[in-house]
């Protein structure tokens, strides 16, 4: 296959016929691992890596985009040890059902030795065993739960921070500003619950009183009323910040109600707003709203700058953290099969835990032995003027309690 084949076509479809079936019946995940490991350090084929995303249902961002940059800029410089890299795409449907099947797909398939994936850490998670008992290599941009990396796996690894570091970082962002008295909102899922949890954690440690706690059902609506309890009775309670462990929309629509009812206590957001759904959702209200990020285009250091001009030179558009992130990981990945000599996932894996710190557009890191990236702060944008702008030492001024 020549390069410019895997360039034009860019997307993959996987056919999960006899063949695979067959494979995982006759023989097991041993030897399916095996294969994997054999084709991938002798093979001369493309390098396989999968892309497993909600793709049908996330469709706000460019992630495929950065991936698809990524891929296209590796296979013009040669490839990854003279062979090209190709990236499938599989849905997982934010649904660990869906997610499963996903991971026994990709696991029973000895030609992929990585997936890049998934984003929601409750399909992540259970889909992580399947990838690892099989051999097969796993790095999430996304998923962000600590319990993620607590397995004792060999092969799995996220570029992202987990939610406990997240939470420090913002915390720590709050005290700096004079934050003293926080009320915590979060989304009644794993996501907000291990975010708001972390955040509280991290909060008591550095005194600061938490004065408020409370949370919403992830299918709540535009309407009004659906936030009405939380906004009344915010209103004749005393603190200086509002931290949100949520998603988009509905978090949007919260802080729509909150502005509307007259509440301007600065709003500190996890990094799961950190998309352009919270604008379209919040509209105005989202302005002075503060988000725990990874990547913003303002970002002076050089890295960043050429990506945005070569994002920009190819798409007509300005990058968003996630075009950052599918970027990131695919390049991280053809680094770690180029440093460590083999496409082989024990062997990138070992690179992975031995590499120095690695220049990502997120951040310079490096892995832990647990395969959670350490040495990465995350990165603050504030909403001014219906975007995301680059935030560094603009002062937030907490209000007095006289």
């Amino acid at each position: 296959m020549k390069y410019s084949d895997v360039r034009s076509t860019g997307l993959i479809i996987i056919v999960t016929g006899g063949i695979l079936t067959s494979l995982a019946s006759c023989g097991g995940p041993r030897d399916v691992a095996a294969e994997r490991a054999r084709l991938a350090r002798d093979g001369n084929g493309a390098i396989t890596v999968a892309a497993a995303w909600p793709w049908s249902v996330r469709s706000d961002g460019f992630y495929w985009e950065g991936m698809k940059l990524a891929m296209d800029e590796v296979n013009e410089a040669g490839g990854i040890l003279g062979r090209p890299l190709r990236i499938i795409k599989e849905d997982d449907r934010e649904s660990v059902n869906e997610g499963r099947l996903v991971a026994q797909r990709l696991a029973d398939n000895p030609d992929v030795v990585a997936v890049i994936g998934h984003l929601n850490s409750h399909v992540t998670i259970p889909a992580a065993d399947i990838y690892d008992a099989a051999g097969l290599l796993m790095l999430t941009p996304g998923s962000t739960n600590p319990e993620l990396t607590r397995s004792g796996h060999r092969l799995v690894f996220r570029s992202v921070n987990n939610d406990e570091e997240i939470a420090k970082q913002m915390v720590g962002f709050a005290e700096l500003r004079g934050f003293r008295r926080v009320s915590i909102c979060y989304v009644r899922n794993s996501y907000g619950l291990g975010l708001a949890n972390a955040f509280e954690q991290r909060a008591q440690e550095l005194r600061i009183d938490v004065v408020d706690r409370q949370s919403y059902d992830p299918a709540e609506t535009e309407n009004p009323m659906s936030f009405q309890r939380l906004v009344t009775q915010w209103k004749d309670l005393d603190f200086d910040v509002l931290f949100l462990a949520g998603m988009a929309p509905q978090a949007g629509y919260l802080i729509k109600q909150i502005r509307t009812e007259g509440i301007d206590v600065p709003i500190l957001g996890g990094d799961a707003l950190d998309t352009p759904e919270l604008l379209f959702s919040a509209g105005e209200a989202a302005e002075g709203v503060i988000i725990a990020s990874v990547f913003h285009p303002d970002d002076p250091r050089p890295e960043v700058q050429r990506f945005n001009r070569l994002f920009r030179s190819i798409y007509d558009r300005e990058p968003d953290s996630w075009a950052a992130r599918g970027y990131e990981a695919v390049r991280l990945l053809a680094d770690g099969m180029s440093a460590a000599g083999s496409a082989a996932p024990e062997d990138v894996a070992r690179q992975f835990r031995t590499m120095g710190a690695w220049p990502g557009l997120t951040g310079t890191f490096s892995f832990r032995s647990n395969g959670d990236v350490t040495g990465k702060s995350i990165v603050k944008t504030i909403v001014e003027n219906g975007r995301f702008k680059y935030l560094e030492d603009v002062p937030v001024l907490a209000r007095s309690h006289d």
